[in-house]
């Protein structure tokens, strides 16, 4: 399968990290861990960090990340000479899904008689206080790029255990298996073009020179209780790259989130 093919499934494939880690086969990749991004974002002087039991503020949660991430792809899109030709039509593709996504959660709020939020360009600051310069130098923004998809897989299994009924489940499955195979090959398109040391998953909390508290934990070893180092001969590392671990909202939405800086 060629990689923009792979980019190519429509956003209502859903697909599994094995299915795709399958269809992958001699394209020589692996998948990031498969996840809606259920958006990590929240105004300055507004969080999502309280429990989210409503699901019209899950569905709104999400959609806040997707406005952020649409916004970003497309100002690097239409910034000049941001983005090489090689992967001019990959960043394309993102964009659409982002863009897709935006109206898919939106309608679904809808739908459910909830109000959606909505986010402006100016909503954002992607220089996160003048720290980033990512519409002006390519390395920057993809490590702003991977840094936001992997953060949405781990804010997701943050929040997965509150999504129920198939009213819900069926847009973030539909949308988590689009955003794997972002998060996937963002991290190709870094080792490949800037010779970051990263495979498109998370080992151990490797972040690639990415914002270490968006991998903070992804070094766990124990899940469900269980020390999965007693089991077998698996290394440290392949069970880590076998579980992505949940974000809080706190750690992500909080006052003193991983996204707080981003929005003006």
């Amino acid at each position: 399968m060629r990689l923009l093919d792979f980019l190519s499934l429509d956003t209502d494939d859903t697909i599994s990290r094995r299915e795709a880690l399958d269809q992958l086969g001699s394209a020589g990749l692996s998948l990031a861990a498969a996840s809606m991004p259920l958006a990590l974002l929240g105004r300055s002087n507004r969080t999502f960090a309280q429990s989210m039991a409503d699901p019209i503020d899950i569905l709104n949660y999400a959609l806040t990340l997707e406005y952020l991430e649409d916004s970003y792809y497309r100002q690097g899109l239409n910034a000049s000479n941001l983005i090489p030709n090689e992967a001019q039509t990959i960043y394309q593709q993102v964009s659409k899904h982002e863009s897709a996504h935006v109206t898919t959660l939106t309608s679904t709020i809808e739908d459910l008689g909830g109000d959606p939020v909505s986010f402006s360009d100016e909503d954002f600051d992607f220089t996160a206080g003048g720290n980033f310069d990512p519409f002006n130098d390519y390395p920057t923004f993809l490590l702003l790029s991977q840094a936001f998809e992997d953060t949405g897989v781990r804010a997701y299994k943050g929040q997965a255990p509150k999504i129920t009924g198939n009213d819900l489940l069926t847009p973030a499955l539909q949308i988590h298996s689009v955003e794997a195979r972002h998060a996937a090959e963002v991290r190709r398109l870094r080792a490949a073009t800037q010779g970051a040391s990263l495979q498109p998953w998370i080992t151990k909390a490797m972040n690639g020179n990415s914002p270490a508290a968006v991998y903070a934990g992804e070094d766990a070893t124990t899940q469900a209780g269980i020390d999965l180092t007693t089991l077998g001969d698996y290394s440290v590392a392949e069970i880590t790259e076998a579980y992505d671990e949940p974000l809080s909202m706190e750690a992500v939405a909080g006052e003193n989130g991983i996204a707080a800086p981003f929005f003006a």
